[in-house]
């Protein structure tokens, strides 16, 4: 089954960014990152790092600096700088630990930006009817949804006390799931179901990379374009 879009996206630049530490990527992720070259060989490829990172904030959104100096945890710098750059530069951001499996054009197809929506298994497990993802996410320069969130980044203040909790209602899905709810223009937004970006959860995700796959997965993969392996390095090392 094909997703329903009839063309390519005009709007959104063809132009994949993608962030990590420094610029040595580890050996795990290197696959996952060729995979979205080989399928894209037309677009523009950028590796982020943290001194990127914070250079980019410094010279284009200098009033953001010290809030995102003193962020209590990297990943939400991390997290916070790709709604930077897409507002910027346009394109589409994509986890390190997203593997392509065919050329996403068609999916960002028909709409100024588009966001992937994770596993429902997942969206049950906190409670959601969605989660919109930011591992996912594309748009042109200027889109007014990431000014919205720019201005959730600066205004929001989280009652979570659990770390994942905490990240993932600040910086993270749940914050873009509380702007998109807000959001007036809810129509220039494309979501993404999950059977095409996002099908699998983390522990099946884990089981399909040590090839312990079964018939369930096999399905749920048939029409997927893109899978998030839910690496989470951010995340599992707090289990």
């Amino acid at each position: 089954m094909k997703p329903d879009c009839k063309s390519d996206n005009e709007m959104i630049p063809k132009l994949i960014h993608q962030t990590w530490k420094n610029k040595r990527v580890p050996a795990q992720f290197t696959a996952f990152t060729n995979s979205w070259k080989k399928h894209h060989a037309s677009w523009e490829y950028r590796l982020w790092d943290d001194k990127d990172n914070r250079e980019f904030i410094q010279k284009w959104y200098p009033w953001f600096l010290p809030i995102f100096d003193i962020y209590s945890f990297d990943i939400q710098r991390a997290d916070a700088v790709r709604y930077f750059i897409l507002y910027k530069y346009g394109g589409l951001y994509v986890d390190l630990d997203y593997e392509c499996f065919k050329p996403v054009e068609c999916l960002l197809s028909e709409k100024s930006a588009a966001f992937a929506i994770e596993a429902e298994v997942n969206c049950r497990q906190d409670g959601v009817k969605q989660i919109i993802s930011n591992a996912f996410m594309a748009s042109e320069p200027r889109h007014p949804f990431f000014y919205a969130v720019m201005k959730s980044l600066i205004t929001y203040t989280s009652k979570k006390t659990g770390f994942d909790q905490f990240i993932l209602d600040t910086t993270g899905p749940f914050m873009l799931n509380r702007v998109f709810e807000n959001y007036q223009n809810q129509h220039e937004i494309k979501l993404i179901p999950s059977k095409y970006v996002s099908p699998l959860n983390y522990r099946e995700a884990e089981a399909f990379l040590k090839d312990e796959n079964s018939e369930e997965t096999g399905m749920k993969l048939k029409d997927a374009y893109a899978v998030h392996y839910h690496v989470g390095s951010w995340w599992k090392k707090n289990e």
